[in-house]
């Protein structure tokens, strides 16, 4: 035999035993619901409580993250820079009843902080279902997000124009072609 085809077969042999055990540990147990911290002060790395109850700002069942059920997209948009400050903006989509509101929000870089929001506010387009949202930067700066309804009864579905500029500056309405 060749010595790598030796050593090989030696590790394999030194290692196998050893697989078996890994995958027969008992996982340890879940903590318990009822289980109290001992302290108030979190540990580092340890998720910060809430404090809120409502069921808004309980997290989905399995979301780690804690985003609130009525979010339906959350898209980064692109960037911005104006009044010596950079950074990028986002269209976060969300629930109010039975109908959808758009919020855009401009972030600082590198921090993340919210340097302004603007909440769109179209009677028409709050009854429409939004499913598709696409971002394409433009040439001048800004950039437009184009918002596809759900398809209707016919298949058909409506495309609508946000165009995002500066931290405040943000237009909304259907396309015309």
């Amino acid at each position: 035999m060749r010595p790598v085809t030796i050593f090989l077969l030696a590790t394999f042999a030194m290692t196998a035993p050893a697989i078996p055990a890994f995958a027969q540990t008992p996982s340890p147990p879940a903590p318990s619901e009822a289980t109290q911290p001992e302290s108030d002060t979190p540990q580092a790395g340890a998720p910060a409580e809430r404090q809120d109850d409502s069921p808004e700002a309980s997290p989905a069942g399995g979301d780690r993250i804690g985003v609130p059920a009525k979010v339906w997209a959350v898209r980064i948009a692109g960037g911005w820079e104006a009044d010596g400050q950079r950074g990028f903006s986002r269209v976060i989509g969300t629930f109010e009843g039975d109908r959808q509101k758009l919020t855009v929000q401009w972030l600082a870089a590198p921090d993340g902080r919210v340097i302004n929001a603007v909440e769109l506010d179209d009677e028409e387009a709050a009854k429409l279902t939004f499913g598709d949202m696409r971002a394409e930067p433009e040439d001048r700066g800004g950039v437009t997000v184009f918002l596809d309804t759900l398809p209707d009864r016919d298949g058909l579905r409506d495309t609508w124009v946000l165009i995002i500029g500066a931290p405040g500056e943000a237009r909304f309405g259907p396309a015309t072609n």
